[in-house]
C-alpha cells in the first residue's frame, strides 16, 4: 500500500470512529425536561361519598434562566409556571371550575465533590394560589438536597431528602434511587419516589414506562370569602414514547392510570379527606432535554 492510500485509509478510519462516537453519544437516554411545556389530562372520575365527578387538567411551562459557574459550583436558576384545573360536575349538570396556580423560582447549585460524588442543592420559593389569595399560607420554601455516587461506569446511587408538596401536604420526603445503564440505549431507575425504564430503540425514538407521584397543595378563596387549603395526591403508572425532532428537542406522549387519588380540604370550620376513583391520564410534553 503506497503512502497516499495509507493516508486515505487512516483518514477514513478516523472519520468512521468519529461517526461511531457521535452515534454513541447521540444514542444516550435524554434527561428530564429542562425547558418546555408539559400537559396532563385526566378523564372523569367519581369523588367518593358524593354525586360529584371531577376531571383534571395540568399544564406546566418551564424556563431555565441560564447556567453560571461560581468557583466549584454550577448555578442554574429556573422559572416554572403551573396551572391545575379541577372541573367538578354533579348529576344535575352544575359544575365548578377552580383554576389553581403555582409559580416557582428554582435555584439549583451543583458541585462535583470528586470523581465519584456529586452534590445538588435546590432552593425553591413558591406561590400556590387561585390568583386571588396571597397570604402567608399560599407561600412556601421548598428544598432538596441530594448526593449522587457513581458506583461503576454503568451504575450510580442517588440519596437525599426534599421538602415539597409532591404528596399534597407540605412535608419532608426521602429520596433514594439506583440507576443502571446496561448500554447507551437503556437506562433503568429503581427507587422512591420515581421508578422508570427507558429504551432508545432508534436514533430519534425512545420508549419508556414509569411510576411516579403527582400532587400539589393550594390556597384559594371559597364560598363566603372563606380561605381554604386544598391538596391533591396520587400515583401515576404510565408508558409512552419520545421523538427527537431536533438535537435534544423531544416531543413525548404517554398514557397511564391515575391511582390512589385523594383530595384533602381544610377550611376555617372543617377538614376532611376524600378518595377519587382511578382514571385514565394522557400526558404530552415538548421541549429541551439535556
Amino acid at each position: 500500500m503506497n503512502i497516499r492510500k495509507k493516508i486515505a485509509f487512516i483518514a477514513v478510519m478516523v472519520m468512521a470512529n468519529n461517526v461511531l462516537a457521535n452515534q454513541d453519544m447521540d444514542a444516550s437516554i435524554p434527561k428530564d425536561l429542562a425547558m418546555g411545556i408539559k400537559h396532563y389530562s385526566y378523564s372523569s372520575a367519581a369523588i367518593e361519598g358524593s354525586e360529584v365527578d371531577v376531571t383534571m387538567d395540568y399544564t406546566q411551562v418551564k424556563l431555565p434562566l441560564g447556567k453560571f459557574e461560581f468557583g466549584d459550583y454550577t448555578f442554574v436558576p429556573t422559572l416554572s409556571l403551573e396551572e391545575s384545573n379541577f372541573d367538578l360536575k354533579n348529576d344535575s349538570g352544575e359544575s365548578g371550575d377552580p383554576k389553581l396556580y403555582t409559580v416557582k423560582s428554582q435555584f439549583m447549585f451543583i458541585k462535583k465533590l470528586d470523581d465519584k460524588w456529586m452534590r445538588i442543592i435546590q432552593v425553591t420559593p413558591s406561590l400556590h394560589t387561585d390568583g386571588k389569595t396571597q397570604d402567608e399560607e399560599a407561600f412556601s420554601l421548598m428544598g432538596l438536597a441530594i448526593w449522587k455516587y457513581d458506583a461503576t461506569d454503568v451504575s450510580s446511587w442517588t440519596m437525599g431528602v426534599g421538602a415539597n408538596r409532591l404528596f399534597g401536604e407540605y412535608q419532608p420526603i426521602p429520596l433514594i434511587s439506583y440507576q443502571y445503564r446496561p448500554s447507551m440505549q437503556t437506562q433503568i431507575d429503581v427507587g422512591f419516589p420515581i421508578t422508570k425504564i427507558e429504551q432508545r430503540f432508534h436514533n430519534d425514538w425512545t420508549g419508556f414506562a414509569s411510576v411516579k407521584p403527582v400532587g400539589g397543595n393550594w390556597r384559594f378563596e371559597g364560598q363566603n370569602d372563606k380561605r381554604v387549603n386544598v391538596s391533591y395526591s396520587s400515583w401515576v403508572a404510565s408508558t409512552g414514547v419520545r421523538y427527537q425532532f431536533k438535537p435534544r428537542m423531544w416531543a413525548s406522549l404517554e398514557v397511564g392510570q391515575g391511582l390512589a387519588r385523594k383530595f384533602d380540604i381544610d377550611d376555617e370550620d372543617d377538614s376532611g379527606e376524600v378518595d377519587i376513583d382511578d382514571s385514565t391520564a394522557i400526558m404530552f410534553s415538548i421541549g429541551f432535554h439535556p
